[in-house]
């Protein structure tokens, strides 16, 4: 059994490029490189908001509120990056000398996602994409019926985990497959029941593909996962369903519970 990871290097995408999904056939293309069934294609996060217009130009953000200018002393960052936190998370857990600490969509990540980096310019902050799932669903409709496949399709982000240094893929959002495996109910080498076990397998995948696309200069926003049929996999029908999946409540995270506030 064995996973390949291919990287497919493009051009730099930009605000011109509106449409997705022609960006990745014509990187297809380029790279002569076609899409097998069951071949999962994981996207960067960046090129999708890029397509979405979720830049914003610095110079234009402006009415800075008085708790941010708090807790961009407090986290020694320019007070409009901070106030575009501010807009994106839909809560603030606090900060550290570099990063605002922010819950957004139900993912716990440093500054609600807001990056500087590959923006499109030192001019301008970028954001998360609008939908994750409902764009990934997009894609994969639009690629099948173009290339007469079936695939599964991750737009993947990257995050930091607690007390560990570097960043790691997860997904944003998935479709055409269960980003889970339960292995709940299974029994391990010694006979003994598997009582919480599940995997996160789109967590996993964009972790490998992380490892191709890079945080920089790499211009390979775009991975294929190869033999994932030998996989347990499952499809559900209900997209939303499947994505909540990936999702825990604060309370009952081994990390944020003991000290999420009451």
């Amino acid at each position: 059994m064995k996973i390949e990871f291919i990287g497919i290097k493009t051009k730099i995408i930009t605000a011109n490029d509106k449409d997705i999904v022609k960006f990745v056939l014509n990187a297809l293309k380029e790279n002569e490189c076609i899409l097998r069934n069951n071949d999962i294609l994981i996207l960067a996060s960046k090129i999708i908001s890029t397509t979405e217009g979720c830049q914003y130009k610095i110079s234009d953000i402006k009415d800075i509120r008085q708790d941010v200018s708090e807790l961009a002393k407090k986290s020694r960052l320019d007070p409009r990056f901070v106030e575009l936190i501010f807009r994106e998370a839909d809560e603030i857990v606090g900060a550290v000398p570099g990063a605002v600490l922010a819950l957004k969509n139900g993912i716990l990540q440093a500054n609600a996602g807001v990056d500087q980096s590959n923006s499109g310019g030192s001019d301008y902050y970028i954001v998360l994409p609008q939908n994750p799932v409902e764009t990934a669903c997009k894609i994969r409709f639009q690629l099948e019926k173009n290339l007469s496949v079936s695939i599964g399709v991750i737009i993947a982000d990257s995050k930091t985990h607690p007390l560990r240094r570097g960043t790691s893929g997860f997904a944003l959002g998935v479709s055409g497959f269960c980003p889970i495996i339960d292995d709940r109910g299974k029994k391990d080498l010694f006979n003994r029941e598997m009582k919480i076990t599940t995997r996160a397998l789109a967590d996993n995948l964009a972790c490998g593909a992380e490892i191709l696309m890079g945080e920089s200069d790499e211009q390979i926003p775009i991975v294929i996962a190869r033999g994932i049929e030998n996989l347990p996999l499952q499809t559900l029908e209900d997209n939303s369903e499947n994505n909540e999946q990936m999702k825990m409540d604060p309370v009952h995270c081994i990390y944020i519970g003991p000290l999420w506030k009451k």
